[in-house]
């Protein structure tokens, strides 16, 4: 067949209501299970209601075939014969397997079977029949067993009453007038349309038809007012009434399907926008909410789902309830769990309508990926009408969706945790390469000093002493805060860092970092200009003064003895702005923001011999950050730096 791939064998076996097609399926299964061919069973659904002994026998029939290893597949249409001849065609079907069934006559045409119609509609196909060896009852057609199914209600009554009541006046009107009771006739047959069409079921449209005939003939023929009419007549009601029978069945029969094409069209619409909705989903509760949502919408049921993580159940479910619904008040959840924790473990269906615990009151599916179950969701459905198969696909649908999502999620928060992994490696291995090469020098001069002091002591002079001191000292100070900022960095980038924010006056923190600032800092001019004295924001002071010790050292580094450093505060907006001015070499054009990057020095030696790890302005972003603030630096003329930070101001209580 064009098209098709013809390396495997597909099998159609025909599902219905009859008590035989259980036979047939089993016997379309063993010829699968032989040849080794792909099965599909087929169901063709009318626009023909069913009662609720055939919807169940029909759901029980499509159970067992999908337990024996078939593909369930739906179809909707009026003529078995042509779905299940056109699915074949477009499928690639080599055999159809269905049961006997009686042929249809009608009062022009010969006895004519469904497998007849098949082989002139898929004649390259072979057809395989079963026996029946049950007589049944659904197999012959009769208007009673079809009006048994109707629903009788006032409401439709009193419709049918006004329509017939409204083409009676329109009669009288068009007699009146003169014209031709033929458009009487047409009225009629356009009443009972219109019956078939704001009424439900076919009672009411042969109701209307047959009234249609009495009432015409009671006030239209001659003698009028009375029944009895002329035998010309006889031919006008009978097709009067033909017509008006074909006529309100064609009308109830595009009826139900339009309805079907809508619901279908909305059911799709919910497959559709279950896809999007999962892609806007952030983690694993928001894509099961999402997933309770949809299938809510689409089955109109309440549902629940049991999260699964590291192979364990949540101990209670989370519900989605819907109006008008029973939902999940009278489950005993303590009593179902073993159904439950079955699914989990085995990714299969159990509970309501299985054959695990089918005592239970709710249905039980898995989301199931590849090699785990996430969640295992439940259906209320024992007091609910059957879920059909068309709607069941798409429920199974977006399970899978749901899987897929889940998959992604764990997939791109597992990548997230290796790269994390990774960067805190290569954090850990820049500190102690960083740590190993720049802390030679100061040790070092720490141990040489104390040496030439412990050797050489009486032989020094006071100046001399008094350097080796100093020096001394100078490289402890830096050693110090070294790991000041680097306990301080290690806690930020890792998240450990908590904020003890309160409300802080800006000129005490400044205060008390100029307290501990290097010992050079004292051979350059500082200037504190704070534009209000009284301006105080939200801030870990502890932190906010590292950053200014951190910023002003940086400044004292680079800038020569006696050169002015300026450290400034205003308030802006709602925003506490903080600057540190130096008149050192600036910043060299295009490293705006790679000073602030962990581990960067630039080109440029401070005049001092020691160089930076690259630690400090890195420190100073993350702090300034986590308390909700923003730092920037720029360079200001005719030479200098100016580093600014922003923190939130905070808001002042007045008392009176």
């Amino acid at each position: 067949m064009p098209g098709k791939s013809l390396d495997r064998e597909r099998i159609l076996v025909c599902v219905s209501a009859s008590p035989t097609s259980s036979d047939v399926i089993r016997r379309a299964a063993k010829l699968s299970g032989s040849t080794g061919a792909e099965l599909i069973a087929l169901y063709v659904e009318d626009s023909e209601s069913q009662n609720d002994a055939q919807e169940k026998t029909v759901h029980e029939h499509l159970d067992m075939a999908e337990r024996l290893g078939a593909v369930i597949t739906t179809v909707y249409g009026n003529d078995p014969a042509t779905a299940i001849a056109q699915y074949a065609r477009v499928s690639g079907i080599t055999r159809i397997i269905l049961g006997k069934s009686p042929g249809r006559r009608s009062f022009f045409t010969r006895k004519e079977t469904l497998m007849s119609r098949l082989n002139e509609l898929a004649p390259d196909v072979e057809i395989i029949i079963v026996p029946n060896h049950l007589q049944e009852d659904a197999q012959h057609f009769s208007l009673r067993r079809k009006l048994q199914k109707e629903q009788f209600t006032i409401g439709d009554l009193v419709k049918t009453v006004l329509i017939l009541v409204l083409c009676t006046g329109v009669g009288f009107l068009f007699s009146a007038i003169g014209l031709a009771i033929t458009n009487v006739v047409l009225i009629y047959i356009l009443g009972v349309m219109a019956v078939a069409l704001f009424t439900t079921g076919y009672i009411y449209s042969l109701l209307s038809s047959l009234l249609s005939v009495f009432i015409f003939n009671f006030f239209f023929t001659e003698p009028y007012y009375s029944l009895r009419s002329s035998p010309d007549y006889f031919a006008t009601f009978a097709v009067m009434f033909a017509a008006a029978i074909l006529s309100s069945s064609l009308t109830s029969r595009i009826k139900t399907q339009s309805v079907q094409t809508a619901n279908k069209a909305y059911q799709t619409e919910v497959l559709l926008s279950t896809s999007q909705l999962l892609q806007k989903a952030e983690d694993k509760a928001a894509i099961l909410n999402v997933m309770l949502q949809q299938l809510c919408r689409l089955l109109e049921h309440s549902v629940l789902y049991y999260d699964r993580t590291d192979g364990v159940l949540s101990g209670q479910p989370v519900l989605h309830e819907i109006e008008n619904d029973h939902g999940f008040s009278q489950v005993d959840f303590h009593a179902e769990r073993e159904a439950v924790e079955w699914v989990g473990r085995n990714g299969k269906h159990a509970g309501c309508s299985t054959r695990k615990w089918p005592q239970d009151k709710c249905l039980y599916m898995a989301i199931r990926g590849e090699n785990k179950v996430w969640a295992v969701v439940g259906i209320r459905a024992d007091n609910s009408p059957s879920i059909d198969e068309y709607r069941k696909n798409l429920m199974i649908s977006i399970l899978d969706e749901c899987a897929l999502a889940l998959e992604k999620d764990h997939m791109t928060r597992e990548k997230q945790r290796i790269e994390e992994s990774a960067r805190q490696e290569a954090l850990r291995a820049n500190l102690l390469r960083a740590i190993s090469h720049d802390l030679r020098t100061p040790l070092t001069s720490i141990s040489g000093n104390a040496a030439i002091l412990l050797e050489d002591l009486g032989d020094l002079d006071d100046s001399r002493k008094k350097a080796l001191y100093a020096s001394i000292y100078d490289d402890a100070i830096w050693l110090n805060g070294l790991v000041e900022n680097l306990l301080t960095i290690t806690r930020t980038e890792n998240g450990t860092v908590k904020l003890n924010l309160q409300s802080e006056m800006v000129s005490d923190a400044i205060e008390e970092a100029l307290r501990h600032l290097d010992r050079n800092a004292a051979r350059r001019k500082i200037v504190v200009a704070l534009q209000d004295d009284l301006l105080m924001a939200e801030m870990d002071s502890a932190l906010i003064v590292q950053v200014l010790i951190n910023l002003i050292n940086n400044a004292v580094k680079y800038t020569p003895e006696n050169a002015g450093i300026t450290i400034g505060a205003k308030p802006e907006g709602n925003m506490a702005v903080l600057w540190v001015e130096d008149e050192g070499q600036g910043i060299p054009e295009g490293d705006e923001d790679k000073v602030f990057e962990l581990f960067y020095t630039g080109v440029k030696r401070s005049p001092d011999s020691r160089r930076g790890i690259g630690l400090g302005l890195a420190l100073c972003r993350s702090i300034v950050q986590a308390h909700g603030g923003e730092i920037k630096v720029s360079n200001i003329q005719p030479h200098g730096a100016k580093f600014l930070f922003t923190l939130p101001i905070a808001e002042v209580e007045e008392y009176e």
